[in-house]
């Protein structure tokens, strides 16, 4: 294969990745407290024998960088259900997972059938002491603070856990809004500019309209890249045919 195809196969690998990002990123348009993600990728140079002299240029391939994880927020809109929670500032929920703590911005929360505040995927909310939140039956004024201080009618029964990062772009998304922290990223926990909205949830940070039209241009990209191969190897065919008739 020549470099042509060989340029034109990187482009087109990194225009795959970037449709299926975009395309995850609408499908979560509507998840609350989901963070879009970036494709990142850059050019790698290659020199071949022939890149040398006048008029002579290397060769660039598409390489893929990584992955930018867009953490603006999202709009905060009132829902008015009392553990429906958002956050203002540059922080996440604690929650306890089987696969050990995870940080997430959904704070769609709710209570399981012992009174556990849990997540909608059934994981326990932690304090900031590291224990789960359980309400007695009968306790029905429950109120958290702009501090994440959780009080009933009988008195407060913890503090939400919430944790900030010395550089969130080291964080794993191990699913659509939930993220685990890397080795020798440092955290805080319970920042002091960080505040807390009861009955409210933070909306994803996905731009439909822009998504769209990214995708639009993606799928373009990815057709044009495809018609050069398709060209570039019905010439390759002709090339080898003429000759064949000349031997």
């Amino acid at each position: 294969m020549d470099n042509t195809k060989y340029i034109a196969l990187s482009r087109q690998m990194a225009l795959w990745k970037q449709m299926d990002i975009v395309s995850n990123n609408m499908a979560n348009m509507n998840t609350s407290g989901y963070k879009q993600d970036e494709a990142v990728f850059s050019s790698f140079v290659t020199r071949t024998k022939n890149a040398e002299g006048f008029g002579r240029i290397p060769v660039y391939f598409t390489q893929d960088y990584g992955i930018f994880k867009d953490f603006r927020e999202g709009a905060i809109v009132q829902t008015g259900n009392t553990f429906d929670l958002a956050l203002q500032g540059d922080a996440f929920f604690a929650v306890e997972t089987a696969g050990g703590e995870r940080y997430t911005r959904k704070g769609q929360f709710t209570l399981d059938g012992n009174g556990q505040l849990v997540t909608s995927e059934g994981n326990a909310v932690m304090s900031e002491n590291n224990e789960p939140f359980f309400f007695a039956p009968g306790e029905t004024e429950i109120s958290i603070a702009e501090n994440g201080e959780v009080s009933t009618e009988n008195g407060v029964i913890g503090r939400l856990k919430l944790v900030s990062f010395a550089d969130n772009q080291k964080l794993l998304k191990v699913a659509d809004t939930m993220f685990e922290n890397t080795q020798g990223n440092g955290m805080v926990i319970n920042p002091q500019e960080v505040r807390v909205v009861q009955g409210a949830v933070e909306k994803s940070n996905v731009d439909p309209i822009s998504e769209m039209t990214r995708l639009i241009k993606l799928q373009r990209s990815y057709e044009m890249v495809q018609s050069m191969i398709d060209e570039e190897h019905e010439r390759l065919s002709n090339t080898i045919t003429a000759y064949s008739q000349l031997a």
